[in-house]
């Protein structure tokens, strides 16, 4: 459990009290930045590529999958399977070069370690608390599991860039992309058509609106996605997420109220707007526990919005206690999961040959 709470932490010791003090002029400060991102999330995805192949749920079977494909002929690798086509060349071209489970993991962490500073990167100030909000509020556990789905989140991350710049040929190309390791990244089409939307009391009437919509109609909106994107997932029992949801709603209603106290900014709002899907997903998460994948392409907009938030508080002492605040909140949350829903991944363990 301590790996983990190191791994956790450091981005944002280095943020705070490292790179707090760097200049923030001249033409390599953003390399400088993406340089220190990378040194300090670079522990976290070590802990995923050298991770033992049953530390998370799907770990055994992604890496039973891999040296089956390795072995199958490139003419036959679509052969009686499910997986997404572009995961399963993706696959094939790594067991071309290596037959070894652990270097295909590790390519995989370092897929999801370089697109999450990237993502992160973009962020002026706050770059460093979102890398610990992407530890502590669940994104980081859910990446020791679900790799199709990681790698098509991943993706949908770098494309960030086209969506802040309104450039929807690329962003189209990386979500069809995305689409092909994990056809639910589909969903992320969204986050470009409601960035610039403006944050009025009307907006936010459509938003609760929707939501009670698709709580309704539940069942008819998860058998349309299950036959457009040839699933078969079904309402599940959806015990457990109320503490998680009442948490990203209560962080998603402080950052916006801060935001409007010090500094509304585009990037601010076009974060609010993503975020609120990762809410409107746990609302339905509630009701059925297939809704909580989902969220995960847009949680990372709600852990930057906070963090961007939290940064804008002008006064010194207000901002570190309000952040440590916080901090304590979402740690005690990460500590609980590991306590209860990944017991199973402490202690750490590295992969065995």
């Amino acid at each position: 459990m301590i790996l983990y709470l190191i791994v956790a932490i450091i981005p944002f010791f280095v943020g705070e009290w490292f790179f707090s003090n760097v200049k923030r002029t001249g033409k390599l400060y953003k390399l400088k930045k993406l340089l220190c991102l990378l040194l300090a999330a670079l522990p976290m995805f070590l802990l995923i590529g050298f991770r033992n192949q049953y530390i998370g749920a799907d770990t055994i079977n992604y890496l039973n999958h891999f040296t089956r494909i390795s072995q199958t002929p490139f003419g036959e690798i679509f052969e009686d399977t499910r997986m997404e086509y572009g995961y399963i060349v993706f696959v094939k071209l790594i067991s071309l070069f290596t037959k070894s489970q652990l270097v295909y993991q590790v390519v995989c962490a370092m897929i999801y370690w370089v697109a999450v500073c990237v993502f992160a990167n973009q962020f002026e100030d706050s770059s460093f608390l979102f890398m610990f909000f992407f530890a502590t509020l669940g994104l980081y556990t859910f990446m020791f599991t679900g790799t199709r789905q990681c790698i098509a989140m991943s993706i949908c991350l770098l494309s960030y860039v086209f969506i802040r710049k309104r450039k929807i040929i690329p962003f189209v190309l990386l979500l069809a992309l995305a689409y092909f390791f994990h056809k639910s990244s589909i969903l992320f089409i969204a986050s470009y058509f409601i960035y610039n939307r403006k944050i009025t009391w009307y907006n936010m009437l459509i938003y609760g609106g929707i939501s009670v919509f698709s709580v309704y109609y539940l069942e008819n909106i998860q058998q349309f996605f299950n036959q457009a994107l040839d699933y078969d997932y079904t309402i599940e029992n959806a015990s457990g997420g109320t503490i998680f949801l009442v948490l990203i709603t209560g962080l998603t209603l402080m950052s916006i109220l801060i935001i409007f106290s010090y500094k509304l900014t585009k990037q601010g709002q076009g974060l609010f707007n993503i975020g609120v899907i990762a809410v409107f997903f746990w609302i339905l998460r509630y009701f059925t526990r297939v809704a909580e994948r989902p969220s995960f392409f847009f949680l990372f907009f709600s852990c930057a919005l906070l963090a961007h938030a939290l940064d804008l508080i002008p006064k010194a002492k207000e901002r570190f206690f309000t952040k440590c605040a916080i901090c304590a909140i979402t740690l005690a949350l990460y500590v609980y999961r590991f306590s209860s829903n990944f017991s199973t991944y402490v202690p750490w363990q590295p992969y065995s040959f």
